[in-house]
């Protein structure tokens, strides 16, 4: 592999890419980043719980609580009462948010379409090796800056 398209420079660019789309994707549903990241695991884990988001999120439970009450105002999560635990709730994401995200990501899942058709099986293992991966670090990296934050000595201060 050549020095320009390393795994860390096409990581960057990768990087770079799904930030500047995922803040269009925000923009359309009136969201900001935070909220936009937050309504994606809520949609991905139906049911989940405001403790399970501030887990996965690194955010703190007055952050998540706020979020969750912007996103049920603009219809794009239900509150349910958890029936095993009634002081708790669950989330879910709504039909009206599932159609607004599925329309504007039409265009872009079809390229990906295209992209994986052209395809074979060892280089979608390979990819999918790499995505894994990848996905893996970011996630350890996110909640450890995450840690470091909340702990009032993040490292790199000037």
């Amino acid at each position: 592999m050549s020095t320009e398209r390393d795994g860390a420079t096409l990581g960057h660019e990768l990087s770079l890419w799904v930030v500047l789309y995922h803040e269009q994707l925000a923009a359309r549903l009136h969201v900001n980043a935070t909220e936009h990241k937050v309504l994606g695991i809520i949609a991905r884990t139906p049911g989940t719980t405001p403790g399970r988001l501030v887990g996965e999120t690194g955010l703190s439970n007055a952050a998540i609580t706020k979020i969750i009450d912007r996103l049920a105002a603009l219809g794009y999560v239900e509150r349910a009462r958890d029936p095993g635990d009634r002081r708790r709730f669950t989330l879910t994401a709504t039909a009206a948010h599932r159609r607004v995200v599925g329309e504007a990501m039409a265009p872009m899942t079809a390229g990906m379409a295209e992209v994986v058709q052209g395809l074979d099986e060892s280089e979608l293992a390979a990819v999918g090796r790499w995505l894994t991966g990848t996905v893996a670090v970011m996630r350890e990296a996110a909640l450890a800056l995450a840690e470091e934050n909340r702990s009032g000595d993040p490292k790199g201060t000037a």
